[in-house]
């Protein structure tokens, strides 16, 4: 099963889904292919990019998650970085209904989310993203999906900031943290929640995850 090792029983009140590599396909597969296209190493990409992995800093893309700045901003941003860094270009992101065009639904994922809520369990997504991204929500019809959507770029807040766990958990209604499953397919993210008493799965791959989840809950 793919879950943290022992991190996950029977014991469960709520279900809490990243969106991207969870019930969508991730757009990290593309932003790679385009630092490739431009010989681009990954280890000087990500830094600059996506600043550290396991934290809530300062960092451009931080603070574009958060809906404080745009994406105009966010690339002024980071150019004098990857300049710095030597790069003389750097791969674009994705602008509005663009990324719509490479992310694809996981309809066993999308299926299993609907029957977790139909069987009882409150639901939730959990998602780092932009304002500029923001179709996202009405293409995957999140808000008849699931029972809450907290959207980084939304509340100021972002994943692995513990603050936002606690805002989701708050807005299902208070069940305890430790009946909390949450499912993301960035180790860090998992990494949180598991320090906090989550429950958690890493998905790696959603159709598989997808079918260990029906299998633990009984669905």
């Amino acid at each position: 099963m793919q879950t943290t090792p022992g991190a996950v029983t029977t014991d469960i009140d709520a279900v809490i889904f990243d969106f991207a590599g969870v019930l969508s396909t991730t757009p990290t597969t593309e932003m790679l292919a385009r630092a490739e296209a431009l010989d681009i190493d990954l280890a000087t990409f990500l830094p600059i990019m996506l600043g550290p992995l396991d934290d809530d800093s300062d960092h451009p893309w931080h603070e574009l998650e958060r809906g404080r700045i745009t994406m105009d901003e966010f690339e002024a941003a980071i150019e004098p970085m990857w300049r710095a860094a030597g790069a003389t270009e750097f791969p674009s992101v994705p602008r509005g209904h663009e990324l719509l065009s490479f992310l694809r639904p996981v309809p066993e994922m999308i299926a299993v989310a609907a029957d977790v809520r139909e069987a009882g369990y409150r639901t939730a997504i959990l998602t780092n993203n932009t304002k500029e991204w923001g179709a996202w929500r009405h293409a995957w019809d999140a808000d008849n999906l699931v029972d809450v959507v907290v959207d980084s770029c939304q509340v100021d807040l972002r994943k692995p900031n513990p603050a936002i766990f606690e805002l989701t958990v708050e807005l299902l209604g208070g069940p305890p943290i430790e009946r909390c499953l949450f499912l993301d397919d960035f180790p860090w993210n998992v990494s949180a929640a598991d320090v906090m008493g989550f429950q958690t799965m890493q998905v790696t791959d959603p159709v598989i995850a997808a079918a260990d989840l029906r299998r633990l809950l009984g669905l």
